[in-house]
């Protein structure tokens, strides 16, 4: 008798498939950024959970500057190098790099978290980072 072996697949296979036929259909991606995963929406699909690594982020990042979705050399399923505040250090890298980071105004400034926004050609980033003095001053040194 013949053994029939499927290959093993993670959630983050099936997400990157699905985000990968979002990015085929030139959809506009809203993106929400957490710890270290991504919440994907657009018309008719929302918070899908897609895992960040330094490689997938770039590769989404690509698409949402150009459009282009090839995913040569990508791997969702090696998180072996998660960031521990990967938020965090891609929306400074966004800032650092003149991306266009806006602040998202509160009429109040008591919220725990701070919220911003970039704005990409085929899509948004959110990001809700919490509020503490050191990140208060980098963004004021930056002008947000």
């Amino acid at each position: 008798m013949r053994t029939l072996q499927i290959p093993f697949v993670t959630d983050n296979e099936i997400a990157h498939r699905q985000v990968k036929t979002l990015m085929k259909q030139h959809r506009i991606l809203d993106i929400r950024l957490d710890e270290s995963f991504a919440l994907v929406s657009t018309t008719a699909v929302t918070g899908l959970q897609y895992m960040l690594t330094p490689n997938t982020w770039n590769w989404i990042l690509n698409y949402l500057n150009t459009g282009d979705y090839e995913d040569f050399g990508i791997f969702p399923s090696d998180t072996s190098n998660l960031v521990a505040d990967f938020q965090t250090d891609c929306l400074k890298q966004l800032i650092e790099q003149k991306y266009n980071i806006a602040r998202i105004p509160f009429l109040r400034e008591t919220e725990a978290y701070i919220k911003l926004r970039g704005l990409f050609r085929f899509g948004k980033l959110y990001f809700s980072i919490k509020r503490s003095d050191d990140f208060i001053n980098y963004l004021e040194s930056k002008g947000l």
